[in-house]
């Protein structure tokens, strides 16, 4: 099945491509310090290769360009940290939501990238839907956490988490293993944080490398892992969004 990337195609593909039942797919990512063996981009790389995944795997979907940045004033202690303020992003995915809606694609799939963007996806998500009670806006926040739950036996330490951590740099060396550099990898920094109640840190509060975890128990063969699962997750999301009609509740 062939991938459609809204950015690759021209305006006559985009006219037999578009009908009625079009998911669009938006991907949110942020361009930070993720220690000295990950890209800047990683947290929107990773999602846009997902992405392209996916849409391998369900015929009326579209793949937006991904939004490089994100709220990342946690991160500002770093060098080259790019950030919106949380305002300006939230009017960023409430306009481009907006658009989608203008026209006439009524089904949306984030896939965030980025933990600073959580909230601000929410605030705009329903400021769309209350403005447009037929969109239909769902949203994958947070993989990192959620191949933790699908998968908890695969990751040595921490449940995969950390920022350049297991996980993600699992996921970065099965997906874009040519912006990955193992021999620069950091030892692991896991810091103490409470489990029940949410502490709002600066992220130099935690580290000094720019990445937490413990991302030299990374490797690619978890990274597919991590891809494979998320990969089934969304798509079965779909199939089952689309044997209902997109109607739920």
């Amino acid at each position: 099945m062939s991938v459609k990337i809204l950015a690759e195609m021209n305006a006559s593909q985009l006219r037999g491509t578009l009908k009625d039942d079009t998911v669009a797919v938006l991907i949110f990512g942020a361009c930070e310090n993720h220690g000295d063996h990950m890209p800047f981009g990683a947290d929107f790389i990773m999602p846009f290769e997902l992405a392209k995944r996916v849409a391998s795997k369900h015929q009326n979907l579209i793949v937006l360009p991904p939004v490089p940045y994100g709220v990342s004033l946690h991160h500002k202690d770093f060098p080259m940290t790019m950030t919106l303020q949380p305002e300006t992003m939230v009017a960023v995915i409430r306009d481009i939501l907006q658009s989608l809606v203008d026209n006439k694609v009524f089904r949306i799939l984030i896939i965030n990238g980025h933990d600073g963007n959580i909230a601000p996806i929410e605030l705009a998500s329903r400021l769309v839907k209350e403005k447009n009670p037929n969109v239909i806006i769902s949203c994958l926040e947070s993989w990192w956490t959620l191949v933790g739950t699908l998968i908890p036996k695969l990751f040595s330490v921490w449940n995969g988490l950390g920022h350049g951590g297991e996980a993600e740099t699992s996921a970065m060396m099965a997906l874009r293993p040519d912006l990955v550099d193992m021999q620069l990898a950091p030892e692991q920094v896991i810091p103490r944080l409470p489990e029940n109640v949410r502490i709002y840190w600066k992220f130099g509060e935690l580290t000094d490398t720019g990445a937490t975890g413990a991302p030299r128990e990374a490797t690619a063969e978890k990274g597919e892992k991590i891809a494979g699962v998320l990969e089934n997750a969304l798509v079965s999301f779909l199939q089952e969004m689309d044997r209902n009609g997109w109607r739920y509740g």
